[in-house]
């Protein structure tokens, strides 16, 4: 067992900065009971992962939007708030979805989540996972393995539900860029978590990048978030399995 595997909550605020001011990712997690608590039982679709997935709606909590736009507006992040807000609103018009997207989570992080009840209460027809991008200090073989754990744990938890397993996203400018290198390794690696069955292999990267391979700023500007039309490429690649998920 290694720490992409064990399930931990974000350390403390003294040891790592939260991305939209003090406390953020634990109001994020109940925000998210709350929800649960007050929503639907049956979900067509339920997201989880990291700031990428949190995205589709951007930061609720009143506090991290002035926080993240603020720190957004000085340079000292690269990403906007909730870019794929549109795309997401159009989505909810047609089917019932829950985003359990936290920024900065790695796979240890979302695996607490799980473990204290955040696909608990409800049965989702979907599951749409994508996450490790934050292991950037894990080698390629550990983030496969955190991977690993978390499908097995959304399994666990939703035996009914068919998992979407995206790929991580392609990362700096060219194909020869280290992290993407590292992060294609990793997809590499747990491809073979699809079997045909309760997990399908959702990839769409390429429609991401240039016919060289190159990833623009166009499309991600920080070389990581995507900016809408990401979401809608990604919403494109959703919308049949969502269809058949709803009838």
């Amino acid at each position: 067992m290694n720490a992409t595997t064990t399930p931990a909550p974000v350390p403390p605020e003294d040891q790592s900065p939260y991305w939209a001011g003090p406390g953020y990712w634990d109001r994020r997690h109940a925000a998210k009971l709350r929800e649960i608590a007050a929503g639907p039982r049956e979900y067509d679709c339920v997201f989880i992962g990291d700031s990428i997935t949190h995205n589709w709606e951007g930061w609720s909590d009143p506090a991290d939007v002035a926080a993240v736009a603020a720190a957004y507006a000085s340079g000292e992040l690269k990403f906007p708030n909730g870019p794929g807000r549109a795309v997401w609103d159009e989505l909810r018009r047609k089917f019932s979805l829950l985003n359990l997207g936290v920024g900065g989570d790695k796979t240890q992080n979302v695996l607490w989540r799980i473990a204290h009840g955040e696909l608990d209460g409800y049965s989702a027809s979907l599951v749409s996972l994508m996450i490790g991008t934050n292991n950037a200090e894990d080698s390629p073989e550990d983030r496969a393995d955190g991977i690993r754990a978390v499908v097995r744990a959304i399994a666990g938890k939703q035996p009914s539900a068919t998992i979407l397993l995206t790929p991580i996203f392609p990362t700096g400018p060219t194909r020869d860029d280290p992290g993407r290198i590292s992060r294609e390794k990793t997809n590499r690696l747990v491809r073979d978590l699809a079997s045909g069955g309760r997990v399908v292999w959702l990839d769409f990267n390429d429609r991401f990048l240039g016919p060289d391979g190159s990833l623009s700023p166009a499309m991600m500007p920080d070389l990581l978030h995507p900016l809408e039309a990401g979401y809608r490429i990604w919403a494109d690649a959703l919308l049949p399995h969502l269809l058949r998920a709803s009838h």
